[in-house]
């Protein structure tokens, strides 16, 4: 079973500063297909250059060539508008370009945005991990 997942940076970065990188390849030896596309990359990148990031010793260079390396790319188009954050808009491209099953995030507009696309859902870290559990995708 393949499910296509697209992480907003706030995920990514609590995975990042939390060091759980086996979490990580754990979900995509799973079955998990983890998307990313230029935008979502120049955001991790400019995030992590961040000064209050700057305590957490973040290896950078490291920490890009793993996202890479753990993600699929997909090429977008700026096409969403209805994102309640319209900064937010490209991780909507991404999902709906990239036929993503879930759109994870910790920010309240992203989960909060209205879809016509109803195979898409929209899902906190918390509960999208619970789900993830209960069908033995991690263990």
């Amino acid at each position: 079973m393949e499910n296509r997942i697209v992480f907003d940076t706030n995920i990514w970065i609590s995975y990042i500063i939390a060091a759980r990188y086996d979490e990580l390849e754990l979900m995509v030896t799973n079955n998990l297909f983890l998307l990313r596309s230029a935008p979502s990359l120049n955001e991790l990148q400019e995030v992590l250059t961040r000064k209050k990031f700057q305590k957490y010793n973040i290896d950078i260079d490291k920490t890009i060539m793993f996202y890479t390396n753990l993600t699929e790319f997909c090429k977008t188009e700026p096409l969403f508008n209805a994102c309640l954050d319209p900064e937010d808009s490209f991780l909507f491209d991404l999902a709906i370009q990239g036929n993503a099953h879930y759109l994870v995030s910790g920010d309240k507009k992203v989960l909060e945005t209205p879809l016509e696309n109803k195979t898409l859902k929209l899902t906190s870290l918390m509960v999208f991990k619970e789900m993830v559990n209960k069908i033995d995708f991690l263990v």
